[in-house]
């Protein structure tokens, strides 16, 4: 009896470890960090061809959408998914400014991990830097 209750201990412990190690793999900012760091070099070709040559965005097509959103610091933000939780993507900021989604202008508070804006209502959000020009976003309205 004894060594059923370890066995099956065991196995418990083992589908919680696997199902931490999935929730982790499928959250959100990793599974935009994992697209970003794996299209980085024609994410940054069309950035430049756009900031520098005025070509027209395009986006591949595991993206939803890709906007320009002009403000005093412009963003090209990838919309990547959406959830019942809300919007994640990325946005590209040559000036290498934090920008809130859309760039709505609020201000934005620095957290210990990146910062974070609210809005009118229950519209908020956070973004974080994933490199150089190169942030994570998620909005939730």
């Amino acid at each position: 009896m004894r060594r059923s209750f370890q066995k099956a201990l065991a196995a418990i412990c083992l589908l919680a470890v696997l199902a931490g190690l999935a929730a982790g793999w499928f959250a959100p900012e990793r599974r935009v960090t994992r697209y970003v760091t794996a299209h980085r070099a024609e994410l940054q070709e069309a950035m430049d061809r756009y900031f520098e040559q005025g070509q027209h965005l395009s986006c591949g097509s595991d993206i939803l959408s890709a906007n320009d959103w002009p403000g005093q610091h412009p963003m090209v933000e990838y919309l990547l998914f959406t959830g019942a939780a809300g919007y994640y993507g990325f946005y590209y900021s040559p000036d290498d400014v934090p920008l809130a989604f859309q760039n709505v202008p609020v201000p934005l508070t620095e957290t210990a991990d990146g910062w974070q804006w609210q809005g009118k209502g229950d519209n908020r959000g956070i973004t974080r830097r994933l490199s150089p020009q190169w942030f994570f976003f998620e909005a939730h309205f």
